[in-house]
């Protein structure tokens, strides 16, 4: 077996990370999630760009983090929120809970969005237990006809 010095650098990192290391690949990034393979979230549907009627029937999807219900705080996990034509909440402040602001405590990961007809931008957001904010975000811009 041959171990170059990116796999020893993916290892320290795992390592100092308290990662169990399961192996290496190379990773184009089309997945949401770098060359390392590090936790992500994204829309899985709609994707940036595209145009769709309301109700707009939304899919997230998270990599290397666990989706669950809001309440406990627990290290890489926590539940899903969508910010509608507003800006994503910085990471450590606690999002609100308002029309712009959805929640989704329960630990869904897909709902249908009322939207009026015109471009919106959706910020998705990865909030812990407590709804406080992580900084794994992706946000989309879509048209609703």
């Amino acid at each position: 077996m041959r171990i170059d010095s990116r796999s020893i650098r993916l290892a320290a990192v795992a390592t100092a990370a308290g990662l169990a290391l399961v192996g290496c690949s190379s990773d184009d990034g089309d997945d949401g999630t770098d060359e390392a393979g590090a936790p992500a979230v994204a829309f899985a549907a709609p994707t940036d760009g595209e145009t769709v009627s309301s109700p707009v029937a939304i899919e997230m999807e998270a990599t290397d983090l666990t989706v669950e219900a809001a309440g406990e705080v627990n290290e890489g996990a926590g539940h899903m929120h969508i910010m509608v034509d507003t800006d994503c909440v910085a990471e450590g402040e606690v999002i609100p809970n308002d029309d712009s602001h959805r929640h989704f405590g329960d630990g869904s990961t897909t709902t249908e969005l009322e939207l009026e007809a015109g471009e919106h931008t959706l910020c998705l957001q990865l909030a812990d237990g407590e709804h406080v904010a992580t900084s794994y975000t992706d946000t989309i811009t879509i048209t609703v006809e």
